[in-house]
């Protein structure tokens, strides 16, 4: 009898390139609405592979997110047993070469769930005063220079952007192509902006902030092309990742910049872009709506790489402590998702914690305030309905409290066991 692939893997890869990119909020990136900023690579990418539409990060500390995505675990949740299959794994079990290339070494170490078959690349960042360097001297293009000339020595290339959370420095030429001759003047300076944002706050400073953000997104996406087209040039048949691993504070909810007081967990720090390009070229520009998590997309490129799964929905002790396929969406049967798919995602910044549904966000800041969101409709989380909604937000307030309560819970177990 013939044996036929199964249908989730319909393709083996010759290889994989993964693109985390720190500070990369969605609501930036054209995909998913802002086509006013200019990022054609991702847009290619956008057309070649499966948008993941509402991919949000359970902590706004980048250690976790890439944990989850390189173990396919949740690392937030109480031990139990569970898959934790992740890229690395598979890429170690298929004798793969691996390497990571990064400017932020300090946030990829010991993500690779104990195997140790993969080298790390540690880009030092250039020390910017300015936006006047050259091209090829910024930090985002020292960061891709570097992967493009690993990519000979890799099976599994990973490269972790942390470049946008450090400095603006890409050439003053990207942004000031975002701003109009009567728009005040960009300035040169490669300070990432750190203020309040208040009702006496000028309109046009914030603006300007995020037009000089737009420009260092294009300079990222230029270079982004660069990397995914020598991928191209490298392997034959190829899987690729992209994902934000955080938001970046623009001004939605009071702060500007990364070194003041976080805001809670707003979807404009835990709403990020992904996008999966199936090697067997499957999904291609569709859109995934349903609640993702980044375990969710390590534990489905796990199986790509490897070429094997479980072939079995997750145990209820799984579907809460790793992550879960998506190769039945790939497959195009998205019911089978959502039959054991999320119902829910719990957030937390150091400025609260927040509780997402399908239609519904709520968010809690500091002080213990409930402020309830409309989803998809308030996509940019500013108008509070909580007194409006109360029995949602009641219940989605009970959720956030029982959540509190197991997370105590596992504290003290883990203190008796330690």
């Amino acid at each position: 009898m013939t044996q036929t692939q199964p249908d989730w893997q319909a393709e083996s890869p010759d290889g994989w390139l993964m693109i985390t990119i720190d500070r990369l909020p969605a609501w930036m990136v054209a995909a998913w609405g802002a086509t006013w900023v200019a990022t054609p690579a991702i847009t290619r990418l956008a057309t070649a592979g499966l948008i993941c539409d509402r991919v949000l990060v359970r902590s706004t500390e980048p250690v976790d997110t890439l944990t989850e995505l390189a173990t396919g675990q949740l690392p937030l949740e109480p031990a139990s047993d569970s898959r934790g299959l992740g890229p690395i794994s598979a890429a170690v079990g298929r004798g793969w070469r691996v390497t990571v290339v990064t400017d932020l070494p300090d946030q990829v170490r010991g993500i690779s769930g104990g195997e140790t078959g993969h080298r790390l690349v540690a880009v030092t960042p250039p020390e910017a005063a300015t936006a006047t360097v050259p091209e090829d001297g910024s930090g985002c293009g020292r960061v891709f220079a570097a992967a493009e000339s690993e990519l000979a020595d890799a099976d599994l290339l990973w490269c972790h952007l942390g470049r946008l959370g450090l400095a603006w420095d890409a050439p003053q030429a990207c942004r000031e192509a975002f701003f109009d001759e009567d728009d005040p003047p960009p300035g040169d300076s490669a300070v990432i902006p750190d203020f309040d944002v208040t009702a006496e706050t000028d309109p046009d400073r914030v603006a300007a902030v995020r037009q000089i953000f737009a420009g260092e997104l294009a300079h990222l996406d230029d270079w982004l092309g660069r990397l995914v087209a020598a991928a191209a040039a490298r392997w034959p048949r190829f899987g690729l990742l992209l994902m934000g691993v955080r938001g970046m504070p623009l001004g939605l909810h009071g702060r500007v910049g990364v070194t003041g007081p976080e805001p809670p967990p707003y979807a404009e720090l835990t709403h990020v872009p992904a996008i999966l390009v199936d090697p067997a070229g499957r999904q291609t520009a569709q859109r995934f709506g349903q609640l993702v998590l980044p375990a969710d997309l390590g534990v489905t490129v796990h199986d790509l790489i490897a070429g094997e799964s479980t072939g079995r929905p997750p145990t209820q002790a799984e579907s809460v402590a790793s992550g879960q396929s998506l190769a039945a969406v790939l497959a195009g049967d998205v019911e089978a998702w959502r039959s054991v798919g999320r119902d829910r995602v719990i957030s937390q910044s150091r400025g609260g914690q927040a509780v997402a549904v399908a239609e519904w966000t709520l968010v809690r800041d500091a002080e213990g305030k409930d402020l309830l969101f409309r989803k998809p409709d308030d996509f940019f989380e500013l108008s509070d309905v909580a007194d409006r909604s109360q029995e949602v937000a009641a219940a989605l307030a009970s959720c956030l409290d029982s959540a509190s309560s197991r997370a105590a819970q596992a504290g003290k177990s883990q203190l008796r066991s330690g």
